[in-house]
């Protein structure tokens, strides 16, 4: 008799045959299935029986699936927990979107059968061999803590190794050090002697491990009763500080050393390239793939920060939202690999027009662009805004559907200091695209500065 309990699969679908789809391919197979229509309603049962997978709608009433994604990854009970967005949307833009707020892959509609399996299988393997590897970490651990300076063949490891490995008393006082240390830190063994852990480490985080060693905040007893673990889990980011000043990136952690009283020993990694790794992913997560400018969830990021930037310092933000005139028309003429080198073409038009450091140009999706001008004045958005519009004009690329025969856009601009009725960067927002929505309704090909007396 089997007494493994089924893994749960979480489906939420607001189309109830894709539901029973779904159900039809997976129960045959040993999943328990569960099923919800809505994000709200996903967001309760997931707390409620923390699946282990979830099969999560993109278009969906109420929250869509990338905002379910968001709230389950912020809690605690449910960030680990693998989500598969199912869809037909196909686009870039949706498929970078799933990946940035914490999908882990992706499944089209309509669905395949052997495909759905297949994907769910393999996610489950991942979850399988994930908790067979934090199981392999303790006992390693565990090792190292029953074995240490037993063996010489031991101690050549500890010479080997790229990770840097001291022994240390509670004090700080540094009493080995393998070569990995010396590489690291760029001291000498012999100097080492004379140096204190906390002098490895740059402010403020040495003086905020010094005082979690004295409030006993890192000890737990973990390893057994009298083998205390230390941990440097509640210091985010630390910096190693070298010999010469300079500073880098680690993680480490203390382990208590059962034989020897008042002995640890700290174990030191060099995250320098997982952190560089980081920050390009980071920013490869910021980025429009077609245009190459801030996509909108960084726009969205900037905004909120100069925002609260310009309030601070009562300093006027000027927002310019900009649209393609006749844009399905012109896909619809020329095809779509023709729409996407105009999107490049205007948005290089904007890049090289919005110049200052301090500037942001984004592309929203679709058609839609943003420009963030921070401390800039009324007359001075105006003319960028004119020189804009004049530029695109001036790019004639042919558009027969179009008034002017070429591809236009339209401009809304809107103010914060300016306009007493600006009190949120969701107000400015809707300011620009009121007007936006004027200058469309105007003829196309000019801007439109929103004013309380026009929207």
């Amino acid at each position: 008799m089997n007494s493994t309990p089924p893994d749960k699969i979480l489906i939420v679908d607001d189309t109830s045959a894709n539901i029973a789809l779904l159900t039809e391919i997976l129960e045959p197979r040993g999943y328990q299935i569960f099923a919800a229509a809505d994000g709200e309603r996903a967001l309760k049962i997931a707390r409620h029986i923390i699946p282990d997978l979830i099969l999560l709608d993109i278009m969906m009433p109420g929250i869509d699936g990338f905002e379910t994604c968001r709230r389950l990854k912020n809690g605690d009970d449910t960030k680990t927990i693998p989500i598969i967005f199912i869809s037909a949307k196909t686009d870039i833009d949706d498929l970078l979107m799933g990946f940035a707020v914490g999908g882990v892959d992706y499944i089209n509609k309509p669905f395949h059968d052997k495909e759905v399996c297949a994907r769910i299988k393999s996610q489950m393997e991942i979850q399988t061999l994930n908790r067979k590897l934090a199981v392999s970490e303790q006992d390693m651990r565990q090792v190292l803590i029953n074995y240490q300076y037993q063996t010489e063949r031991l101690q050549q490891i500890v010479k080997l190794v790229v990770d840097g490995i001291l022994e240390t008393s509670s004090s700080g006082a540094i009493q080995f050090v393998n070569p990995a240390v010396e590489r690291l830190f760029g001291y000498t063994a012999e100097e080492l002697q004379a140096v204190n852990f906390t002098q490895l480490l740059a402010e403020p985080f040495a003086s905020q491990y010094q005082q979690l060693i004295k409030n006993n905040s890192l000890i737990s007893n973990q390893a057994g009763e009298d083998e205390h673990v230390f941990c440097a889990e509640n210091i985010d980011d630390i910096m190693g500080k070298r010999k010469n000043g300079s500073l880098f990136p680690i993680e480490f952690s203390f382990i208590k050393i059962p034989s020897i009283k008042n002995t640890y020993l700290a174990v030191i990694h060099d995250i320098t390239m997982y952190k560089d790794k980081e920050e390009k992913l980071r920013n490869l997560s910021y980025m429009d793939p077609l245009t190459n400018l801030a996509n909108r969830r960084h726009f969205d990021e900037c905004f909120t920060r100069e925002w609260l930037q310009g309030q601070r310092k009562k300093q006027q933000i000027a927002f310019i939202m900009i649209d393609i005139d006749f844009f399905k028309q012109f896909n619809d003429t020329y095809g779509h690999q023709a729409g996407d080198v105009c999107l490049v073409d205007i948005a290089a038009e904007i890049k090289n027009t919005i110049k200052r450091p301090g500037d942001i140009v984004a592309r929203l999706g679709g058609e839609e662009f943003a420009i963030i001008l921070p401390d800039t004045s009324k007359v001075g958005t105006i003319k960028i805004a004119e020189q804009l519009r004049k530029d695109i004009q001036a790019l004639k690329i042919p558009h027969s559907k179009s008034n002017y025969r070429v591809v236009t856009v339209s401009l809304g601009i809107a103010f914060t200091i300016s306009n007493a009725h600006c009190n949120s960067p969701e107000t400015l927002y809707q300011m620009a695209d009121k007007a936006l929505y004027q200058a469309k309704q105007s003829g196309r090909n000019q801007y439109a500065v929103y004013s309380v007396t026009g929207s």
